[in-house]
């Protein structure tokens, strides 16, 4: 190749470096187009890169085209041998071109060093390749084994002048390499982080509808210790009426069998039996007006299931299931609702808002002695129900009424509060009702929701 052929091609060469390192992101497929365009200006069958790991004392070789050797695995970190065994280890260290001729390999083997493996070459350049502040980057290596074919000292320069170029090419790719190292880890890190925080997001919503499940069974559960209570002292009434009776009938049959009877002693018997007759009347239906609304009002919270009901009527029917935990209390409840409410919807969702409602004013709203009122007024426009329960208690701050429907979250921890019942509340409301909750209070001015709901749910899914 003639000189000014040659320096147009080996300016060529140059610019094909530059322009692959900007156009490439591998490592080894930049080497393998330097190596393509490094054999248009001289002999280049035998060629191989290795990149050391000055922290680990390693190299690796990410490329490497021989005639005679197989070569070792690319990619793959080795010990970096010592210099007097390799010479691309010398390269390395010494950062300094290294040419070895076959003599020099000859003179080597006579004195009893190995130095370096594999085929011995005719000619080996190489030449270290080097960062901005002289440190190693590794070595890049071109040999021949033939006498055909050698290096002048202008191809020994030339060389020089690639590696150079290849160097400024290899921290750019390197750096390059290194970040997407790093955004690879950081993303598998990041998938790593996002499962662990799924599955804590799974066990941590399955334990929460585990204790809502719990604190809606709980809240039946008091009802039923409630009714049950309340329901002792009208079946109490009757036993003692009962007991009374009996002991009035045996004392009757005995003076009649004496022939003791008069008009007077049978007046006052047919008054005891109309007497004790109207007081068991009276409290086994006050005892199954207890039942017939408690069990309506647990069937209804222990299913999802949608149904016709008479809103009015449920609303009393809870607010009876509700008494126990009024009894005693100088509370007023009051519902104002049009007694020609139909609604189509989750009866069950409903009675546990208002139980809830109830309950949260009684334990947060009035200390235990403390007379009050609360109000149920409902209207209903274009088949929307709006229901507004007020009571006049004690009301709440503004940070406080922020987090209300927060679960567990509760001003009365330890003394009957469980954090869950605003929490509940909105859940069903927005959930199974498919509506919408607004709360007003303020300190001294009592508690206000406003809920809206369709008054029919026929033909949609329960929300889960």
């Amino acid at each position: 190749m003639k000189r000014l052929d040659r320096l147009e091609a080996v300016q060529s060469l140059l610019l094909e470096i530059g322009q692959t390192s900007t156009s490439c992101s591998d490592i080894t497929e930049f080497i393998r187009a330097v190596h393509r365009a490094l054999g248009r200006v001289m002999y280049a069958a035998n060629f191989y890169v290795a990149l050391s790991d000055r922290d680990e004392g390693t190299v690796r070789f990410v490329y490497f085209v021989d005639e005679s050797d197989e070569g070792p695995a690319l990619n793959q970190p080795v010990q970096l041998a010592s210099p007097d065994e390799s010479p691309t280890a010398w390269v390395i260290l010494n950062r300094q071109a290294l040419v070895v001729t076959a003599a020099d390999f000859q003179a080597r083997t006579a004195q009893g060093s190995n130095f370096g493996a594999g085929s011995a070459a005719e000619h080996w350049i190489g030449c270290p390749l080097l960062d901005q502040q002289h440190l190693p980057l590794g070595a890049m290596v071109i040999q021949s084994y033939t006498p055909e074919h050698t290096y002048s000292d202008e191809d020994q320069a030339l060389f020089a002048v690639i590696a150079n170029h290849v160097s400024v090419a290899l921290q750019s790719l390197q750096s390059m390499d290194r970040l997407e190292r790093a955004v690879q880890e950081r993303t598998v890190r990041l998938e790593e982080q996002n499962t662990a925080l799924n599955s804590a997001l799974t066990q941590l919503q399955q334990a929460q509808g585990e204790l809502v499940r719990q604190e809606k069974l709980a809240s039946l559960g008091r009802l039923v210790a409630g009714v049950a209570h309340e329901i002792n002292t009208p079946l109490g009434i009757c036993v003692t009426a009962t007991s009374h009776l009996v002991e009035e009938l045996r004392l009757t049959r005995t003076e009649l069998a004496a022939g003791e009877m008069t008009q007077d002693s049978l007046d006052s018997f047919l008054d005891i039996v109309d007497q004790s007759l109207r007081i068991m009347t009276t409290n086994t239906q006050r005892a199954a007006a207890l039942v017939r609304s408690f069990k309506q009002v647990a069937v209804d919270q222990s299913s999802d299931d949608i149904r016709s009901f008479n809103l009015c009527n449920y609303l009393n029917e809870v607010l009876l299931s509700l008494q126990p935990k009024l009894k005693g209390r100088p509370v007023k409840v009051e519902v104002d609702c049009a007694a020609n409410v139909q609604m189509e919807s989750y009866p069950g969702a409903l009675s546990q808002i208002v139980t809830n409602m109830v309950v949260n004013s009684l334990v947060h709203g009035f200390e235990h002695e403390q007379a009050g009122k609360i109000t149920l007024h409902v209207q209903v426009a274009d088949d929307v129900v709006s229901l507004s329960y007020a009571d006049d208690g004690a009301g709440m701050d503004q940070d406080t009424l922020n987090k209300l429907f927060d679960p567990f979250f509760t001003t009365k921890r330890g003394n009957g509060g469980s954090g869950l019942g605003a929490h509940i509340l909105y859940n069903l409301v927005t959930g199974a009702l498919g509506g919408t909750v607004k709360v007003q209070s303020a300190p001294g001015q009592g508690l206000r929701y406003d809920l809206s709901f369709p008054r029919s749910r026929r033909g949609e899914k329960l929300a889960a």
